[in-house]
């Protein structure tokens, strides 16, 4: 299983976990985690980026 897989794998698994909860994970946020996830940015971008996300 190549490395993008897993990560995407990785994903549903979260996201099915999460809407157990009854909690979503809406497409844009979906893609911040997996730009993270795949070195595309940093930490710090990515919760810069996910409280931009929240305050909307």
């Amino acid at each position: 299983m190549s490395n993008q897989n897993q990560l995407e794998k990785a994903v549903r698994s979260a996201k099915a976990s999460l809407a157990v909860e009854g909690l979503y994970v809406t497409a844009e946020e979906e893609a911040l985690i997996l730009e993270h996830l795949e070195g595309k940015i940093t930490e710090e971008e990515f919760h810069k980026r996910a409280l931009e996300l929240i305050n909307k």
